[in-house]
């Protein structure tokens, strides 16, 4: 199945069209509190701007008369500049981080009433991630790990096929040491994008990573030669395959039994969709599926109003996306048995 109409195939269990109107239903009560929370901020952020400009002009005034009674024309400067920052540090301390809590109230709320419709009893938990030992497992990324932090994370089946998936963001800190001895960190991306854990039905007996392909496409006939010095490089017959992909496995025979005719062309329909730096791990019975991506999914912008329905229907749409990556690799088909 091409990724073009991998959103036409049916599943028990996920509703590949979601009923919007019926949805817009469910969360009107939803939709009108956080309209209310909006105005209630609105006026609150009113009268905190006007409580600033208060203490900021009172501030500058009993500056201006210590500066008239002192005879200190700096302290009207000093005063001014003071009684900003006082101020702006006290309407920070009353307005609080409104987006922040505006986006989490409408994920819990909304995105996972919506998770529910599309998928029945998949968890959807926006705060949490895809735990740091399936990433190390995985083998893509040798780099160290200094922080590892995520968000929007799920947990269900398609079918028969189980599946958890989240944004990750992981780095790694680097410091450097200049001429004059003056030390400076800085933090390097390891990995940003979705990563996502899926049952493969098939217990393995080594390891096999489909990694892009770096030397080939920069180097050409070289960069192929250069491969070659691998003990671990598995020659696949697909020429597009390929040049698309780096495939190292622990066991040469196992990875040419999983990777059939069929599963490569699966996989080029996989980077043809998300992109050539789409990276893959099947080790134990799973696949672990790396997808880089720079910008965030799973969002709501805590400014936005109006109309709630293009932030469902793009959140509903990247959703289904990730949970069509099953049928992709018709993964619900059970060629083997786990032992």
């Amino acid at each position: 199945m091409s990724a073009s109409n991998q959103h036409e195939t049916a599943a028990r269990g996920v509703q590949w069209r979601p009923d919007f109107a019926a949805l817009d239903q469910e969360l009107a009560p939803v939709y009108q509190a956080l309209d209310q929370l909006r105005q209630s901020y609105r006026a609150k952020k009113q009268s905190v701007l006007l409580q600033c400009l208060a203490i900021a002009l009172g501030i500058a005034l009993l500056g201006l008369v210590f500066t008239a009674t002192a005879n200190e024309p700096g302290m009207l400067w000093i005063a001014g500049i003071g009684g900003m920052i006082i101020a702006i540090i006290y309407g920070a301390i009353r307005l609080g981080n409104f987006s922040s809590t505006y986006r989490g109230i409408f994920k819990n709320e909304v995105f996972r009433r919506v998770t529910q419709s599309i998928a029945p009893g998949m968890v959807y938990e926006p705060h949490r991630c895809v735990d740091q030992s399936f990433f190390q497992e995985c083998g893509l990324f040798s780099s160290r790990i200094d922080r590892y932090r995520g968000e929007d994370y799920f947990a269900g089946s398609v079918d028969q096929t189980g599946l958890l998936f989240s944004e990750l963001h992981v780095e790694r800190e680097e410091s450097s040491t200049d001429s004059k001895g003056n030390r400076s960190t800085r933090w390097v991306t390891v990995f940003r994008g979705l990563f996502l854990v899926v049952d493969f039905h098939k217990e393995f007996r080594g390891q096999t990573m489909i990694q892009t392909d770096v030397a080939e496409s920069m180097f050409g006939w070289l960069g192929r030669k250069l491969q070659n010095f691998s003990g671990d490089l598995v020659r696949l017959e697909n020429p597009e395959f390929e040049r698309a992909f780096k495939v190292r496995s622990t066991d040469q025979v196992e990875a040419r039994y999983l990777l059939t005719p069929a599963m490569q062309e699966r996989l080029l329909d996989m980077r043809r969709h998300w992109g050539h730096h789409i990276q893959f791990t099947l080790r134990r019975s799973l696949m672990f599926i790396a997808i880089p991506k720079s910008d965030n999914w799973f969002e709501m912008a805590g400014h936005q109003e109006g109309s709630y329905r293009p932030v469902v229907k793009l959140f509903a749409s990247q959703l289904l996306s990730l949970l069509a990556i099953v049928h992709t690799l018709d993964l619900n088909t059970r060629i083997w048995t786990k032992e």
